[in-house]
């Protein structure tokens, strides 16, 4: 048992603070906690100001000495008051003024070009356009017509195979009866061949008994009689002929005259029977001409089409081409009015700095914010520029120029005593006088 002092907690017994502890109802809603939002601490203007303009120095197309002059010496300068201002700060606003207003007048000047080249390419988009135009249009045609005649070529193709099935006999008869008539004619010639040699063989002419034998040959084919055939050989052999033998080749010669005016006679019948032949076959040669005509015509579009293809590949590569030219141009003048965009801003900063007279005051106890490092967009910055951009004071520290060097002169000096802080630079001594335009002298 615990002493009456002794206080017994629920935590001392877990069982306890489970059953102790409060219920939660179903319906009680959970609210989560909610999120503190942070302030977001302001940004000093002039410090972004600073840092704008000296982007747009960085951006600027000017000589490698007066960027590095300006680079070294623009940020102090930039964040002095225009009261009091010391003439080489001045002299610094000067050629920071001059450079950006230089590099305006450079981009205006491109702009102009640029939109003078879009509309001449535009132009030429418009010609190159028709151009490509009227090359679809005679693909079109051509295509046209050669689906024209591909269907012609199919009607007559299909009306000659009509016709081969209707005159198919007629077109057997018709190779029958020229078959024959070129026999006829073969006959005709090997007759009067032999004929000749039956004048002008003797025993004395070379390969004499080759030439009897075909004599002979020939008299059987074209049906001599028996007698005449068996003393043919001998009486065109003999090395003396009798009368007997030149009686027998007279019948031998008449004998070919006769066959010869006969087979003649049959090759104007047969010829006779293909002109009546050829009558009734008129139609199929009439579908076969068609046919013909109908090939020719598609070969023709074909070519036609072939070259109207060609013209149009041709048109789209000069478009394409032209089109390449304008976004090109296009590009440029967006990149133009993009950097004028941003210079109207630096301007605006520059002015800002320039005739700023007092310093700007910021809410009590509030940490002041850096402003957010501006991207170079026209260019990139060195290592070493980099580093003097990040400066927040007056000293670069990239290798001292003359301006600098005098800058670093007065930084070992005793601090000025001046009301206007911001204004140090109004009490740096330059090594010379001010050139205007110029660097200290």
């Amino acid at each position: 048992s615990a002493s009456g002092s002794s206080s017994i907690s629920p935590l001392d017994f877990p069982c306890i603070a489970l059953v102790m502890a409060p219920k939660r109802t179903a319906g009680a809603s959970r609210q989560a906690p909610k999120a503190k939002v942070a302030r977001k601490a302001p940004v000093d203007p002039v410090e972004e100001a600073v840092e704008h303009v000296m982007k747009g120095i960085r951006n600027c197309e000017g000589t490698d000495a007066e960027k590095t002059l300006l680079l070294e010496t623009g940020p102090a300068a930039l964040r002095t008051l225009a009261d009091g201002r010391h003439p080489f700060v001045s002299q610094v606003f000067g050629w920071a003024q001059q450079l950006l207003t230089e590099y305006g007048n450079a981009v205006a000047e491109k702009e102009a070009k640029a939109k003078s080249v879009v509309a001449a390419v535009d132009d030429r988009r418009a010609e190159a356009a028709k151009v490509k135009e009227a090359a679809q249009a005679t693909v079109g045609d051509c295509e046209t017509k050669l689906s024209t005649a591909e269907e012609a070529r199919q009607l007559a193709q299909d009306e000659l195979k009509r016709k081969t099935a209707e005159l198919k006999a007629t077109l057997k008869d018709r190779s029958d009866a020229a078959a024959r008539e070129a026999k006829i004619q073969g006959t005709i010639v090997e007759i009067e061949s032999v004929r000749a040699l039956v004048m002008s063989s003797d025993h004395e002419t070379a390969g004499f008994k080759k030439i009897v034998s075909r004599i002979v040959s020939q008299l059987k084919a074209s049906g001599g009689e028996e007698g005449l055939v068996a003393c043919a050989a001998r009486a065109m052999e003999a090395k003396e002929r009798s009368a007997f033998d030149w009686t027998v080749i007279n019948y031998i010669l008449k004998h070919f005259d006769t066959y010869h005016a006969t087979q003649n006679h049959e090759l104007t019948d047969q010829q006779a029977v293909i002109v009546k032949i050829d009558e009734a076959l008129l139609p199929h040669k009439e579908a076969g001409e068609k046919l013909g005509c109908t090939r020719e015509v598609v070969s023709t579009a074909q070519e036609a089409l072939h070259v109207a293809e060609k013209e149009l590949e041709q048109a789209k590569d000069a478009e394409g081409m032209v089109e390449a030219d304008f976004m090109e141009a296009e590009v440029i003048c967006g990149s133009c009015v993009e950097a004028r965009v941003e210079l109207d801003i630096v301007m605006g900063h520059f002015n800002f700095l320039a005739i700023r007279a007092e310093m700007v005051e910021l809410p009590p106890g509030d940490a002041i914010q850096a402003p957010t490092p501006v991207q170079d967009s026209a260019q990139d910055v060195s290592t070493d520029q980099a580093t003097v951009l990040a400066e927040v004071g007056p000293v670069p520290s990239v290798p001292p120029s003359p301006a600098a060097e005098v800058v670093a002169e007065q930084k070992s000096s005793p601090a000025p005593t001046l009301d206007n802080q911001e204004n140090v630079w109004s009490n740096v001594p330059l090594a010379g006088p001010v050139v205007p335009g110029g660097i200290a002298m």
